[in-house]
């Protein structure tokens, strides 16, 4: 074989090698759902919840309320799944009890993002608390919990519903979940919290703004 007919043939091998990858990838890449969000009635907010539980197998944190506050502003919000539409500033939990006695939180990284994650159906729209960064510190446990708390959000009682169980017909189009890390040597946790667990977390937060949500 010429040179000319080697170098020819190794041209053509790298182009249709390229060809093959371009397919292989873009319908992975084209297959990131994305979503058009419309906020109005937006502006600064503050949100109150009644008992809150952060749960990790039978270990429980439950406080018996909550307060959050942050900004969602009006306007469209156009992008990958899920879309951010706001941010939480500020986090608080009141009167927690635990196994391990009563915790302390260090809340890390502020703010929090507020996240579309679905299309609404029936006024009510998948949501996700992201880049959730607290520390628990209780007398005889401590640990950090981080990642993406899951919920959904409800236009008619501008609710937030923090919680892994959403209404029947809306589906989260990205997966949002939190990770326990840090669980200290020293205080252990009693074996009941584990690095890398992935724990639940339910709360009610009522918004003190008729936020409405629209997402398609």
């Amino acid at each position: 074989m010429t040179m000319r007919k080697r170098v020819g043939s190794i041209l053509f091998t790298v182009a249709a090698a390229g060809a093959i990858a371009g397919l292989s990838i873009g319908p992975a890449l084209a297959s990131t759902p994305h979503l058009t969000v419309h906020v109005k009635g937006g502006g600064s907010y503050k949100a109150t919840a009644g008992t809150t539980i952060l749960q990790d197998g039978i270990a429980k944190v439950t406080c018996s309320s909550s307060h959050a506050a942050g900004k969602i502003s009006s306007g469209t919000y156009k992008g990958g799944a899920p879309v951010k539409v706001g941010t939480t500033k500020s986090l608080s939990f009141s009167n927690c009890t635990s196994p391990a006695g009563v915790p302390t939180f260090t809340y890390n990284k502020l703010p929090y993002l507020v996240k579309a994650n679905s299309k609404t159906v029936k006024g009510e729209t998948a949501a996700i608390i992201s880049g959730t960064n607290v520390t628990v510190n209780a007398t005889d446990c401590k640990f950090t919990v981080t990642g993406s708390a899951p919920g959904y959000y409800k236009n008619s009682n501008h609710t937030l519903y923090i919680t892994s169980k959403l209404p029947k017909g809306l589906k989260a189009l990205t997966k949002a979940r939190l990770t326990i890390s840090g669980v200290t040597a020293s205080a252990n946790c009693g074996g009941l919290v584990k690095n890398k667990d992935h724990p639940t977390f339910t709360g009610t937060y009522k918004v003190n703004r008729k936020i409405k949500i629209t997402s398609s």
